[in-house]
C-alpha cells in the first residue's frame, strides 16, 4: 500500500508538472497569432490528448517516466524558443520612447555645471509640442529655477538660436540630446561635437499613441503603406533617438491582390511646409528635429495621401540586416565611397552586379555628393538596395537566421506596427514566394 501510494503520488506529480509545461507551451503558440493557424491547432490538440491520456494513465505501476521527461523537454524548448522570437518581434514596437534635452553652452564658456547658470541669457524653442526642446526644457528651468536670475529668451527656429549661441547673443540654450546627429551636417555646424559642452542632461519616458489603422481588420488584408525612414545616426539603439534627421525617405504601398509593392523615394532636402512649424517652409529632413509625427504630417500634406505606419532604422541596423542575411546582391551603379557606420573609415563600392556586406549596403543608401542627381540618385540607390533586402528576405526560409536577424537588429529598429500585424507578414512573403514559384 505504502509503495501505491507513493508512486501514485509520484505520478501525479510528474503529470501536475506535465500541465504546466504544456500549458507554457500552449500560451505561446497561440501569441503567434496569425502564422500557420491549421499546424498550431493540430499541434495543441496533440498536446492536449498526450496530456490527457497521461492523466487518465496516472494511476499505472507503468507510467512511462522517459517519455513523460522527454514530453516535458520538448514543451519548455517549444515554449521557450517561441517566447524568445515573439519577445523579439515585441521588441521592435518601442511603446515608451526616452526624450532627453540638454542644456548646452560654448566649449570656451566658464560655465562648468548647472549651479554655475545664474545672470546668463538661456533660449529656448517656442514649441509646446516639442518633448525634447520645450516640454522637458521648462521642467529643468522651473526645477532649477532658472528663470529666476536668468533671462530665458524664445525662439521660433533651433538654427537661429544655435546660431546666436555660436555668436555670443545667448549664452546657453535648450536642445534635444540628440543634436550632434542634427546638426553636424549643416555648414556652420560640422564640428558642433567639439564646439559646445552639456552643462545638464534630462530625461523622460513616454508611451507612443496607439495606431488607430490596422490591415488585419478582418479576414483579408487591407492595402496599406510605410514611411521607411532611414536615421541619420551611427548610434545604438532608437529608443533614446525620438529626435533625428531623416536622412532615407521612402513610401512603401503595398498591394494584396496583385502582391506588388510600389516605393517612391522623397528627396530629404525638399523644402516643403513642416506641418507641427506652423506650414513654415523648410527642408523635409528637418521635420525630424520635432519627432517622427511631425514628418508623416508634412509628408501626407505635401503629397495628400495616407501614412498607415512608419519604420525607422538606423545605421546600425541597416548594417545588421544586411550581414545576418549574408549579405544582399545589387547592381551598383558607379563607384561610390563614404565613411563606415562610425563615421570613421572609409568604405567603397565598385560598380556592377554584386554582394555588399552590411557597411558596404551602407555606402550605397548614403552616398549623394558623388552623384549627378545628389539626393535624387540616392533616393534611387535606396530603392535597389531595398529591393535586394526584400529578395532576400523572401529566400529566407532558415529559422535560425531569422532569429539572429531579429536579435541583432531590434534594438535599432523602431515602428508603429503592432507584434500581430509583424507576424501577418509571415503570410504575406508565404503569399510572394509561392507567387515566384509559379512564375517559374
Amino acid at each position: 500500500m505504502r509503495k501505491n501510494s507513493k508512486r501514485l503520488k509520484r505520478n501525479n506529480l510528474l503529470v501536475f508538472i506535465t500541465f504546466i509545461c504544456s500549458i507554457f507551451f500552449i500560451y505561446n503558440i497561440i501569441l503567434l497569432g496569425p502564422i500557420e493557424k491549421t499546424i498550431r491547432y493540430i499541434v495543441i490538440a496533440i498536446i492536449v490528448l498526450i496530456d490527457l491520456i497521461l492523466y487518465l494513465n496516472r494511476r499505472k505501476k507503468n507510467l512511462p517516466t522517459l517519455l513523460i521527461f522527454i514530453f516535458i523537454c520538448i514543451n519548455l524548448i517549444g515554449g521557450f524558443g517561441i517566447n524568445k522570437v515573439y519577445s523579439l518581434i515585441d521588441s521592435i514596437n518601442k511603446n515608451k520612447i526616452v526624450y532627453s534635452s540638454s542644456l548646452i553652452t560654448m566649449q570656451s564658456s566658464n560655465i562648468k555645471n548647472i549651479d554655475d547658470v545664474t545672470k546668463y541669457k538661456i533660449g529656448i524653442i517656442d514649441d509646446n509640442l516639442s518633448v525634447d526642446n520645450y516640454i522637458i526644457a521648462n521642467s529643468i528651468i522651473e526645477d532649477k529655477k532658472l528663470d529666476k536670475d536668468n533671462e530665458i529668451i524664445s525662439y521660433d527656429d533651433l538654427v537661429v538660436m544655435l546660431n546666436d549661441l555660436y555668436k555670443g547673443k545667448i549664452d546657453l540654450m535648450f536642445i534635444s540630446s540628440n543634436y550632434v546627429t542634427m546638426f553636424q551636417d549643416l555648414d556652420n555646424f560640422n564640428n558642433i561635437k567639439d564646439d559646445v559642452k552639456v552643462i545638464y542632461s534630462k530625461d523622460k519616458t513616454i508611451k507612443k499613441e496607439s495606431n488607430t489603422f490596422s490591415f488585419t481588420k478582418g479576414n483579408d488584408i487591407k492595402p496599406f503603406s510605410i514611411l521607411l525612414m532611414g536615421v541619420d545616426s551611427e548610434k545604438e539603439g532608437l529608443k533614446k533617438n525620438a529626435y533625428a534627421n531623416g536622412d532615407g525617405l521612402m513610401i512603401l504601398t503595398f498591394n494584396p491582390d496583385t502582391l506588388n509593392i510600389t516605393m517612391m523615394s522623397i528627396p530629404r532636402d525638399s523644402y516643403l511646409p513642416i506641418a507641427c512649424r506652423n506650414n513654415t517652409e523648410n527642408k523635409l529632413t528637418h521635420a525630424g528635429w520635432f519627432g517622427t509625427d511631425c514628418m508623416i504630417k508634412t509628408i501626407e500634406n505635401a503629397f495628400n495621401i495616407d501614412i498607415n505606419y512608419y519604420l525607422k532604422i538606423n545605421f546600425k541596423g541597416v548594417v545588421s540586416l544586411v550581414d545576418n542575411l549574408g549579405g544582399v546582391t545589387v547592381d551598383v551603379p558607379k563607384h561610390l565611397c563614404t565613411d563606415d557606420s562610425n563615421r570613421q573609415g572609409e568604405v567603397c563600392i565598385e560598380k556592377g552586379i554584386q554582394t555588399l556586406n552590411g557597411e558596404q549596403a551602407l555606402v550605397l543608401a548614403r552616398n549623394r555628393y558623388n552623384l549627378a542627381l545628389g539626393d535624387i540618385g540616392r533616393g534611387y540607390n535606396q530603392q535597389i538596395l531595398i529591393k535586394g533586402i526584400i529578395n532576400k528576405l523572401a529566400e529566407t526560409k532558415n529559422v535560425n537566421t531569422v532569429i539572429d536577424i531579429l536579435e541583432t537588429i531590434s534594438n535599432n529598429l523602431d515602428t508603429n506596427l503592432t507584434t500581430n500585424e509583424i507576424l501577418s507578414f509571415y503570410n504575406i512573403f508565404k503569399d510572394i514566394i509561392k507567387a515566384k514559384e509559379y512564375q517559374k
